[in-house]
């Protein structure tokens, strides 16, 4: 897993790379500027524009002036812009400043008033002007500066991140006065604010580059956020022993009361095998058991006129899924409460009807056994605990809810995040716009059963079902397109989202 640092935290990073890894300030902003101008060359033709490079006083400062250099020397028509605060500089600023050769490179120093060059268009802007260590709105000529950038017309593009926006909380920021880049580059930690829905307008589609600074030199800085990477989450991966056929199977529960929803069972149900899960039982409507037990032959279906003769089997099941098709009449939540009391020793896995419920009376959420799952959309989120203002809000309601009741809580969307009950959170980036189709949710509600049912604990089958439903939707992408993606095409996919794990 990739931290996500505070600004704070970036200066002790530094600080102890350069004691660990013998890496200089000057060593890491090199290294920035080729990787900024190699991630750069992926998205950007730069050949016959002019790049307009603005840079501050700080250390983003000494990245943008570092990469102008790069870029003049090899023949790019560069202009370059440097504003002192107060008439200074930080010394790593300062250092690079002192170092840069003018002969390719068209340098302006800033100390006062400053002319606006004329951009076009077809013309790029690098803006290094404020880093991460921004923690006041931005005032004075700045406030100009920034609304005549986003006034013109050439694509922005932010290093480490858009000037004006807070690495964390913007909930007191003035974002009128903020850049809004095309793109933003960052470098060793993605910023907290890059995974929330109302700073997308300034961030952009965004990266973050790793620079080579070592897990020693990481280790003693602790964080509450943390960005899911394929290669952490493939350590995770339970070894399957070869005499495992000889084990006895575990058992997982879906529960479906309402007709009409046995296709919504049945995509979760194969997304559960999918994930591995050996042994997969359904309660579903008598008039509809021979359909599913037909489409789908591996599933163990149950369908008796009432629940009450499986109630007393609960302990056999590894998970209890009450999702879509549970109902949210007053009967359903009666049996509900029943479930709750009689299935204490095991997770429930919680989603749409089984949330909707929870929200008829939240204190249901402490008598939940601890280390039970909810998945919730933000909308599904707000309809339990009120409006937010804010994806900021949003998170930190969630994980009052996961601490208070001793569970996980996953709020799905462009950057889901699940959330702990230690206060812990782990955003996945994997996925694209393909998962607003219709069962997506099934699927990644039974991937996450599966897992549990293979006895992944609570929070390692949380992140590692969503990573692998938004792994099955980019591999989908690549040989087709986002558009066209279905449920179903995430469930045959799993497998592949599985070998590219095993693969690192």
């Amino acid at each position: 897993m990739q931290k996500i640092y505070s600004g704070k935290q970036l200066d002790i990073l530094y600080a102890q790379a350069a004691q660990v890894d013998k890496l200089s300030a000057r060593d890491y902003i090199e290294r920035a500027a080729v990787a900024f101008e190699r991630e750069l060359f992926r998205h950007y033709s730069l050949g016959g524009r002019s790049i307009y490079i603005f840079a501050g006083a700080g250390r983003c400062g000494a990245y943008a002036l570092s990469i102008a250099q790069l870029l003049a020397r090899k023949g790019y028509a560069v202009y370059a812009y440097l504003f002192y605060r107060g008439g200074k500089l930080t010394s790593e600023c300062e250092a690079v400043r002192e170092q840069l050769s003018t002969d390719s490179l068209r340098l302006e120093d800033i100390f006062t008033d400053f002319a606006p060059p004329r951009i076009s268009k077809g013309d790029l802007i690098i803006d290094g002007l404020f880093g991460a260590d921004l923690q006041t709105p931005l005032s004075e000529g700045y406030l100009s500066l920034v609304d005549f950038l986003n006034a013109t017309e050439a694509p922005i593009v932010s290093v480490e991140i858009p000037s004006g926006l807070f690495a964390e909380d913007n909930s007191g920021n003035t974002l009128e006065h903020v850049i809004q880049a095309e793109r933003t580059i960052a470098f060793d930690s993605p910023k907290l604010a890059f995974f929330f829905r109302e700073n997308d307008p300034y961030v952009g589609a965004w990266s973050c580059l790793p620079l080579g600074i070592s897990p020693q030199a990481q280790h003693d800085i602790d964080t509450a956020y943390y960005y899911v990477q394929d290669a952490s989450l493939s350590l995770s991966l339970q070894k399957r022993p070869r005499f495992s056929i000889e084990l006895p199977r575990e058992k997982i529960l879906f529960l479906t009361r309402q007709r009409g929803y046995i296709g919504k069972t049945q995509l979760a149900a194969r997304a559960a095998f999918r994930a591995g899960c050996s042994e997969v039982h359904a309660f579903v409507p008598a008039e509809e058991a021979l359909a599913l037990s037909v489409a789908l032959p591996e599933l163990t279906v149950h369908a008796p006129t009432t629940i009450h003769p499986l109630m007393d089997g609960l302990s056999a099941y590894k998970t209890l899924v009450i999702g879509e098709g549970f109902g949210t009449d007053d009967e359903a939540f009666q049996l509900f409460e029943q479930l709750m009391a009689s299935y204490q020793s095991r997770p429930f896995l919680i989603e749409s009807d089984g949330l909707a419920l929870l929200s008829r009376d939240l204190k249901l959420l402490k008598k939940l056994p601890s280390n039970s799952i909810l998945i919730a959309t933000h909308k599904e989120l707000d309809d339990m605990s009120g409006y937010f203002r804010s994806d900021r809000e949003r998170l930190e309601r969630a994980l009052e809810l996961a601490s208070n009741s001793g569970v996980y809580i996953i709020l799905r969307g462009t950057y889901s995040a699940v959330c702990t009950p230690t206060g812990a959170v782990f955003f996945d980036k994997t996925g694209n716009t393909g998962l607003q189709t219709n069962g997506a949710a099934n699927v990644l509600t039974g991937v996450i059963a599966g897992l549990l049912g293979q006895g992944y604990l609570s929070i390692t089958a949380s992140v590692l079902g969503v990573h692998l439903v938004g792994l099955s939707a980019e591999l989908y992408a690549g040989r087709y397109s986002e558009r066209s993606l279905t449920a179903t095409s995430l469930v045959d996919l799993l497998g592949d989202a599985y070998h590219q794990l095993e693969a690192n």
